[in-house]
């Protein structure tokens, strides 16, 4: 079986590859929005997504169903192709904000002197390539990325905390409710799991307590997110908010710098390994729900078109960074709600019209 991953691979994927996204511009965002409480919006649409897997979670203990197959034996085999179809297109529209973030920290971070589209080409001959592999495959990938994620993020963190002064996160709660408010919608659209975990139903083999297991690991990624942010203020303090991809920032006054140079830098570029990664990762889960829609197994075929779609993208919206973050967090913030909240939790309700069927037959 090819379509196949294990609980300890979802896991990693809940909480690396989804944080290693977040550690971007994300932190420079919410510390425009929301000063030195920029953490609080963080854990709190944390907690809302990881309410969200835990509901997943929990319906996975229940069956071992796929998706498709709950929605085929509820509605119809059609209704389940225009279901996956319409989720091929949400995984696409999902790498669009993250790739665009991406291209810019490549081309700021690594190669400043030459133009970002030139630079960022590469990634979309990977992205084809890897979006025409398995479900196997994306497992053992998630296996790579941990200690890679691991231990360049723990080495970066403990850098920036020899120059931190936590003192710049008080006094507590000092902004409005409105604008805590304010700051969880607008970086709402970086959390959607539970898209994934939905994915994933059926393709493992469930577990006694396999479902804390993915709850916490999709509450732990989000923690992490919360942390480093909270370490790029106590660094920066006001100054947050101008300073741009925050996970390549707080290693910069790490003492031993000054005299090695910025080694930090190899953190860095692993890091980048795992983000590029976990963008791959959505062109993946774009291709295999293609695969489900068309019902047949030409995936390098779907890997092309969506890569290609996000190169037209990429240059449709090169030097337009500012429209890239609104349409993420007044438009694509929409989707997310649907194929990240909604379609997981209605995904019971077809647990329970199948369970009516079989029962009445």
């Amino acid at each position: 079986m090819t379509d196949k991953i294990s609980v300890r691979q979802i896991c990693i994927i809940m909480c690396c590859l989804s944080g290693a996204l977040r550690l971007m511009l994300y932190p420079t965002t919410m510390a425009a929005a929301c000063g030195n409480a920029l953490w609080l919006p963080i854990l709190a649409d944390t907690a809302m997504e990881t309410l969200c897997v835990w509901a997943v979670s929990l319906l996975c203990s229940r069956t071992n169903k796929t998706l498709f197959e709950l929605i085929e034996g509820a509605l119809g085999r059609w209704a389940a192709r225009a279901v996956y179809a319409l989720f091929a297109l949400y995984f696409i529209a999902s790498t669009f904000v993250p790739m665009s973030e991406q291209q810019l920290m490549v081309h700021e971070v690594f190669y400043d002197t030459i133009p970002s589209l030139l630079v960022f080409l590469p990634f979309f001959v990977f992205a084809a390539y890897a979006g025409a592999k398995s479900m196997l495959n994306w497992g053992r990938t998630a296996d790579i990325c941990l200690p890679v994620f691991a231990i360049t993020l723990l080495l970066l963190v403990i850098m920036g905390l020899f120059e931190s002064n936590f003192s710049e996160l008080l006094p507590f709660l000092k902004q409005p409710v409105s604008v805590l408010f304010s700051g969880c919608a607008s970086g709402f659209f970086r959390f959607g799991s539970g898209a994934y975990l939905i994915m994933f139903m059926g393709h493992f083999d469930y577990k006694k307590g396999d479902c804390a297991k993915l709850t916490l690991s999709c509450a732990a990624g989000g923690i992490i997110v919360a942390f480093v942010a909270a370490v790029f203020y106590a660094i920066y303090g006001n100054l947050a908010q101008v300073q741009y991809f925050a996970v390549t920032k707080i290693s910069i006054f790490f003492s031993a710098i000054a005299l090695i140079g910025r080694t930090d830098l190899f953190a860095v570029y692993a890091l980048d390994i795992v983000m590029l990664f976990a963008l791959a990762l959505n062109v993946q889960l774009a291709c295999h729900c293609a695969e489900k829609a068309v019902g047949r197994r030409v995936r390098p075929l779907y890997s092309v078109i969506a890569t290609a779609i996000l190169l037209a993208l990429a240059i449709i919206f090169n030097n337009r960074f500012s429209l890239v973050q609104t349409i993420g967090s007044q438009i694509l913030v929409y989707a997310v709600i649907i194929f990240a909240y909604v379609i997981p939790i209605a995904t019971w309700v077809l647990y329970i019209i199948n369970n009516s069927k079989e029962g009445a037959k």
